[in-house]
């Protein structure tokens, strides 16, 4: 008998979801434990609609760190779980999702010891691309890419992994939450990568903006107040790559000079740009 789906915990997290993004999670809930997290002001759902998933209001949102934070609590409560899968509630995934991941983890640990964290291969809902880093190139096998930083959308963590390298950091709130554990586990020796065997449609961000070749993600204007304030307390961290500082920093730069022109909604995202640069410098 395969005993991955009893080994696996499944968290999703809520923040006002449609009927849809419900009866998702009811599907995976018939065939996985796990957890609903819900970020929205008021419940949403409750425990009786979900068949083996629990679900926890939060009635304020709490930010994605502290809702998989709080997901992940439950899940070590349950001696049977080894892997954790985060799950987005707008990701559409096939039924044996979470085992499939779990089962890549498990095949690819065996040349891997130290692997903690592993996702699938992201795609372009847009380009029907994956996304991969210009700056920063990826070391790729034939299944197995060695990446410094995933997205957690679809991503299987180990127990292991999380009792030594920890939770989120909860104050990060929302952007740069899962790069910063990433970072964290690198720098304790060990690795994060995605396999090839399984992608997920995703899109970042809101839209794009196209400037020659380079393309710009667009994020919701009150993001950037996030990605801002982040930044400023990630340049104070040790384990933070010296890279990616460099090249956020510049991005940062530029952005604060050319969104107001050329970005609709731009002199709003420039006055959160400008708040969390405050924000982050005073705290």
């Amino acid at each position: 008998m395969n005993t991955i789906p009893t080994s696996v915990f499944v968290v999703m997290v809520f923040y006002n979801p449609s009927e849809e993004d419900i009866r998702h999670a009811q599907m995976l809930s018939e065939r996985y434990c796990g957890v609903v997290v819900d970020n929205s002001d008021s419940p949403k759902c409750d425990s009786s609609m979900f068949s083996r998933f629990q679900y926890i209001a939060n009635n304020e949102n709490l930010g994605i760190a502290e809702a998989q934070n709080r997901g992940i609590t439950q899940a070590l409560k349950n001696d049977n779980t080894q892997f954790v899968v985060f799950i987005d509630q707008d990701s559409r995934l096939a039924p044996d999702y979470p085992e499939k991941i779990a089962e890549e983890f498990v095949e690819i640990s065996k040349t891997r010891e130290r692997l903690a964290l592993l996702g699938p291969t992201i795609i372009n809902k847009e380009t029907n691309e994956a996304y991969h880093s210009v700056f920063h190139p990826d070391k790729s096998d034939e299944r197995f890419t060695l990446r410094r930083e995933i997205i957690s959308s679809g991503s299987c963590m180990s127990r292991k992994a999380i009792e030594k390298v920890g939770v989120n950091d909860s104050r990060l709130f929302i952007d740069y939450v899962d790069f910063d554990w990433c970072w964290r586990a690198n720098a304790m020796g060990y690795e994060c990568g995605t396999t090839k065997a399984l992608t997920i449609n995703h899109k970042v961000g809101r839209g794009e903006l196209h400037i020659g070749k380079i393309n710009v993600i667009i994020s919701a204007p009150f993001r950037y107040y996030y990605q801002y304030r982040n930044y400023q307390w990630l340049l104070r961290r040790p384990y933070v790559p010296g890279d990616w500082k460099l090249r956020m920093g510049i991005k940062q730069a530029l952005r604060f000079c050319y969104f107001p022109f050329l970005v609709k909604d731009g002199c709003k995202c420039w006055k959160y740009m400008a708040k969390g640069i405050r924000e982050g410098v005073r705290s």
